[in-house]
């Protein structure tokens, strides 16, 4: 088991700037473009779905990395997103969909992989480094030009719609993965007040 070390500076650092800004996960708006950002550096950890871009990296390549999430949301060039968490890919995004009480469409071919792994095991995966982002489509390129330069993946993946349901394709075939409405995942969806 590899020993791995960590600076107690960096967490407070980090915890200090991005109070400035809160990146909210509820404020997916249909139309949006969905983006992923992430870190294909290093490597898949050998027994558990992680993908670890993080403990053998320069510690400040990583809070110059992190520090891009706030700023171009302090920049108002996006207004949702979300850490992609132990749910992977889909578990996370079905949280964003849900707290924003929207739907999308992802397309499964367009989802950049590193080149050791699979789609089905990536998108599974808690990569250290991995995001989900709600963007209007004028400021794709702009943002992506922003994480190209620090060598980052971000790519578009998807469209968020109104209907509250989580669609993928591939291979120009459309399916149902979840709907939100029938099937609430984690019952934190914004609730419509009741009439009077």
């Amino acid at each position: 088991m590899p020993s791995f070390k960590y600076s107690w500076g960096f967490p407070c650092l980090l915890s200090r700037r991005l109070s400035s800004y809160l990146i909210t996960s509820f404020d997916a708006q249909p139309d949006d473009c969905l983006l992923i950002t992430t870190d294909f550096r290093r490597q898949a950890h050998p027994r558990y779905p992680f993908w670890n871009a993080a403990t053998e990296s320069d510690p400040a390549r990583l809070r110059g990395d992190l520090e891009l999430l706030p700023s171009l949301a302090e920049a108002g060039l996006y207004h949702a997103g979300k850490d992609i968490s132990m749910g992977g890919i889909l578990g996370t995004l079905l949280m964003l969909l849900e707290t924003s009480n929207c739907g999308a469409v992802l397309h499964l071919d367009r989802i950049p992989l590193p080149p050791t792994l699979t789609l089905s095991d990536w998108l599974t995966r808690f990569p250290s480094y991995g995001f989900l982002l709600s963007v209007r489509p004028h400021h794709v390129s702009t943002i992506q030009s922003y994480f190209h330069q620090r060598h980052l993946v971000c790519e578009a993946i998807g469209t968020i719609q109104s209907e509250p349901k989580l669609l993928l394709e591939q291979l120009s075939q459309t399916e149902v993965f979840w709907d939100l409405q029938q099937h609430p995942l984690t019952g934190f969806g914004n609730q419509k007040p009741a009439q009077k």
